[in-house]
């Protein structure tokens, strides 16, 4: 039996060596060893604690959609419970009378009686006033909301002007002011509106404006209400707003979640991977931003196949036992133990390069008599 094995010992070496070459260059370009899937139950019960169940719905919602959370029992009680919650008649009244009484809600109920009164020119007038008595008995006046009351003030004249042509902006506005009461509204947009406002008085015109608002517009068309305030939330710059409705056409309502878990990653990833489908790219945010990142480098089949995501993608099948087996080594080998087998692989052929020389030595000497 010794004697069989010997001839194949070299192929065995080499064949080990080869695969842990491999199994080290694909780890350098990615290792996937270190992904770990989000596990969204200890977050969506930090929401139900504080009775946030419309962020706990949203957040669960996003996760749901594959095999491993939608099997896990503790995801499925939180969503029973959520959704028995929610679909309370006492539950969203309680939510729309908050809206108006408070001016914010974490419900889409509460949310549009909040805003509702914004929209007609009785808000404004309001708002103003406030303001105005703030100024005079020098309190700290919110330019944000005079400059959104003013310009709201001036969208109504042309919606009257144009009968009803900038009736989406006035909306916008509206959702603004909302924003901007319940901390939605971040420091880039606030600073651009005051300064949008002055010359929007100055000229009684809404044309610099509305290039501002346009991409709201869009999103809240898009999205709705309750999206675009969590997108406008995450937003830094104009430029990166306008990248989230380019994101939110293609994922939809699912984008703020996406957005969150990847800490705005997903938006450069997004644009880097345009042809990858919506279920795979949302499948790698399972695994946070590290996870867009082995999908970029890896590919998608490749991805899929290493993550042991075949079960989340139905519409999906990889083939091949070898393929399969060579994830596995992946997953489980450590790298310093890979090493050991390519140095001594290494070793192994070296000394069997200076056995053959020393045997040709003993040879030439044999025959040199």
């Amino acid at each position: 039996m010794k004697f069989l094995f010997k001839p194949i010992k070299p192929l065995l070496v080499l064949l080990l060596v080869g695969v842990a070459l491999l199994l080290l260059q694909e780890r350098q370009s990615f290792d996937i060893r270190t992904l770990s899937q989000i596990d969204p139950t200890p977050h969506t019960q930090e929401l139900i604690d504080q009775k946030k169940y419309a962020d706990a719905n949203e957040y669960l919602s996003y996760f749901m959609q594959f095999d491993y959370v939608q099997k896990n029992p503790i995801a499925q009680e939180q969503m029973a419970h959520i959704q028995k919650i929610r679909s309370s008649s006492d539950y969203q009244s309680d939510k729309i009378i908050e809206g108006v009484i408070k001016g914010k809600s974490d419900e889409i109920s509460g949310q549009l009686a909040a805003i509702a009164s914004d929209f007609l020119v009785i808000g404004d007038l309001r708002d103003l006033a406030i303001e105005g008595k703030h100024y005079f008995s020098n309190e700290k006046v919110d330019s944000v909301i005079l400059a959104l009351s003013t310009v709201g003030l001036i969208a109504s004249a042309s919606t009257i002007y144009s009968f009803g042509a900038t009736t989406p902006v006035k909306g916008t506005l509206s959702l603004l002011k909302y924003a901007k009461r319940t901390n939605k509204l971040p420091a880039w947009l606030s600073q651009a509106l005051v300064r949008e406002s002055k010359v929007a008085k100055e000229t009684k015109s809404l044309k610099n404006i509305n290039a501002l608002l346009e991409p709201i517009t869009k999103l809240y068309e898009k999205l709705g209400l309750r999206s675009t305030l969590e997108l406008l939330h995450q937003s830094k710059n104009l430029k990166e707003l306008q990248g989230m409705l380019k994101l939110s056409k293609r994922f939809g309502k699912e984008s703020p979640t996406l957005l969150k878990i990847t800490k705005n990653q997903a938006l450069p990833y997004a644009k880097a991977m345009p042809n990858i489908d919506k279920k795979t790219f949302l499948y790698a945010s399972t695994y946070a931003e590290r996870g867009l990142e082995g999908l970029k480098k890896l590919g998608k089949s490749k991805f899929i196949t290493r993550t042991k995501g075949v079960a989340n993608l139905s519409k999906t099948t990889y083939k091949g036992n070898l393929d399969q087996l060579f994830s596995y080594l992946l997953r489980t080998i450590p790298t310093p133990l890979l090493w050991i087998i390519v140095l001594g692989g290494v070793g192994y052929f070296l000394r069997i390069f200076f056995l053959d020389v020393k045997k040709i030595g003993n040879l030439k000497k044999a025959f040199s008599f």
